[in-house]
């Protein structure tokens, strides 16, 4: 049974809705990347044609986005106001993050069977 595609997912105190798009030309939405945080809507789109490595990693990537975003790690005077530096700091924890799971097949069931185990 193949199971569908997240549509959403809860960041802090936000329901950030997920969505997952074709690249369209008319719009410019999507070409130059494989998905997008939009702060005002709540929304990642990604697009539908990944999978893989590929598809996680950018599911990654834009939750990034979205916790600097409402962590207020962005803002003026915040360590990633600068675009251009979040960029780079969520590019690298997405792929590390990924790598981290990947090369190490027990750690996410290993999250999953501890994490609200009690002292």
């Amino acid at each position: 049974m193949k199971k569908s595609k997240p549509t959403k997912i809860k960041v802090g105190y936000r329901d950030i809705n997920i969505k997952w798009l074709s690249p369209d030309f008319k719009t410019e939405e999507l070409i130059d990347c494989f998905g997008q945080y939009k702060q005002r809507e709540g929304l990642i789109e990604i697009q539908r044609d990944l999978y893989g490595q590929k598809m996680i990693n950018t599911l990654l990537h834009e939750i990034g986005h979205a916790i600097v975003d409402i962590g207020g790690l962005n803002q003026s005077g915040a360590p990633l106001e600068n675009d251009d530096n979040e960029e780079i700091v969520i590019h690298q924890i997405a792929n590390y993050f990924l790598a981290i799971c990947r090369d190490n097949p027990w750690f996410l069931d290993y999250i999953k069977d501890n994490m609200n185990k009690n002292a």
